[in-house]
């Protein structure tokens, strides 16, 4: 069997229609969904970006023991397990990240990949900008560090060709048409879009909008939307929605080249296809804009799953069983054939037996979170989201990886201080792994910005009421589980006091 796994970033559940989104155009999306098995409880886990990553590619909950990173020497990635049982893989990706300081080593084990250079911050062109174009001249303004890093990196874009998800998916699917004849493969494409700038060409930039795009910035700031630098207003929260959905309708066409070397080729009766994301991201929802600290609601955490596999459940199949990011680890290699590894340290379960319809159900409940902050719980009615006491212990890195030591103490230019800090210490702090770990404190630790949120699911599914209050009995029960569920993997003491668990 051969498995392509596609991750569209920062992909909002509820902008598809499969999701019952009614205004957003995704035919591609749509047909596929109405193809396979759409799960109706998938879930983040570690977040954002390349925690979420680490999970797929390793198959460990890594919020627990540390933070944004790259790959730690003990895991044994997707990739290179495929390639022991002589399967072939390769990566396809605009998602700069993976080749940036701080998350390197994703691409190792690929036998092959292609980077798509250029989105968002990456030093790519250092020609000088000649004049800022019509609709970057608000974005230089607000953002005046790092707008010109991606307006260089675009400024001779001339077509819809030129850009990032048409650059990416045509690339993906060249590699499917030179490589449709291979005994077995395992394509992984992660396309950065639809994570910001919402920069689109036309058609899609006026797709779903009427407004001006010379009075608004395609590159919003983080944070609230109703206070400080990061404020909007409703007609531009609105606008900003227009790109986002713009720009869903751009990936959407791109994936499309994908899927026409899959009837081409005749591979959909030998593929399995995964169609997910590592996270949402906040349009003006609960007031808020971008991946800041805001509370893990829906929006953010419970994302689209979408699946094809020639032999599973069909006909737009919608499954309830709970299934999150860390357990696409395990059931890629299920489906490639491939033995997961068993350790303490790995999560992920595999949800190869839902897609087959031998079973119904999957995980109890799903548990996810930011590093060093809050913890949530989602049982499919429920949700709890545990806030964090930054006052109630230090915070802690638990790693191998120098560079994740570095971010902790903030020495990206003076890297070398770092190994002569008396606070490091070796310890056994991550499960299944015989060696001792640097431990290290993380500077600063951060600071409580909400109280405990409780939501009921069914009676509120938007999340606009905390029934925290309300539900006492429901609370103590979900905390409870969070507290088990960190017994069970194993989390460093101080998650416990710092979640008051």
């Amino acid at each position: 069997m051969n498995v392509i796994l596609v991750q569209i970033d920062s992909l909002c559940r509820h902008f598809l229609p499969p999701y019952g989104n009614d205004w957003v155009k995704a035919p591609n999306l749509s047909d596929f969904a109405s193809r396979g098995v759409v799960f109706d409880h998938h879930y983040t886990g570690s977040l954002p970006c390349m925690p979420a990553r680490r999970e797929i590619w390793s198959g460990t909950e890594e919020f627990w023991w540390r933070g944004w990173g790259p790959l730690e020497p003990w895991d044994l990635p997707i990739a290179h397990l495929a390639g022991i049982d002589g399967i072939h893989s390769q990566l396809v990706t605009d998602h700069y990240h993976f080749f940036e300081w701080g998350a390197h080593s994703y691409h190792h084990d690929f036998e092959g990949y292609r980077f798509i250079r250029g989105h968002e911050h990456d030093n790519w062109m250092t020609e000088p900008i000649r004049e800022a174009p019509d609709w970057a001249k608000k974005m230089m303004q607000i953002r005046p560090a790092d707008a010109p890093i991606y307006l260089r990196n675009v400024q001779h874009f001339s077509k819809e060709e030129d850009f990032f998800s048409p650059r990416t998916f045509t690339a993906a699917a060249e590699w499917l048409d030179a490589n449709a004849e291979l005994d077995r493969f395992y394509l992984h494409v992660d396309s950065f879009d639809v994570h910001e700038p919402f920069h689109v060409p036309e058609p899609y930039r006026s797709m779903y909008t009427g407004a001006d795009y010379r009075k608004f910035n395609p590159w919003p700031l983080y944070g609230r939307i109703d206070a400080g630098p990061s404020a909007l207003s409703p007609e531009e929260v609105e606008w900003v929605r227009a790109q986002f959905a713009g720009k869903l309708t751009m990936v959407d066409k791109w994936l499309g080249r994908l899927f026409e070397v899959m009837d081409r080729r005749k591979l959909w009766d030998r593929t399995a296809v995964i169609i997910t994301t590592d996270h949402g991201h906040y349009l003006g929802d609960h007031s808020w804009m971008g991946k800041p600290s805001a509370p893990c609601y829906h929006t953010l955490c419970h994302i689209p799953l979408l699946v094809w596999h020639p032999d599973g459940l069909k006909g737009g199949t919608r499954v309830p069983a709970i299934t999150q990011t860390v357990d696409l680890y395990a059931t890629v290699l299920d489906l490639l054939g491939v033995s997961a590894p068993q350790s303490s340290n790995i999560h992920s379960r595999s949800f190869a037996p839902v897609i087959m319809g031998k079973q119904a159900e999957h995980r109890d409940f799903a548990c996810y979170g930011y590093f060093g902050q809050q913890a949530a719980i989602s049982d499919g009615r429920w949700t709890f989201i545990r806030s964090h006491s930054p006052e109630a212990a230090p915070l802690f890195q638990h790693t191998l990886d120098m560079q994740v030591l570095n971010r902790s103490w903030g020495c990206r230019t003076a890297r070398g201080r770092l190994l002569g800090n008396p606070a490091m210490e070796a310890s056994r702090t991550v499960p299944g792994i015989e060696l001792p770990v640097w431990k290290v404190p993380v500077r600063g630790g951060g600071t409580k910005l909400f109280e405990d949120q409780l939501f009921d699911n069914q009676e509120y599914p938007d999340q606009s009421l905390n029934q925290a209050d309300i539900h006492e009995e429901q609370v103590q029960r979900l905390a409870e589980r969070i507290r088990k569920h960190m017994l069970e993997v194993g989390a460093p003491e101080e998650q416990f006091a710092r979640l008051s668990l």
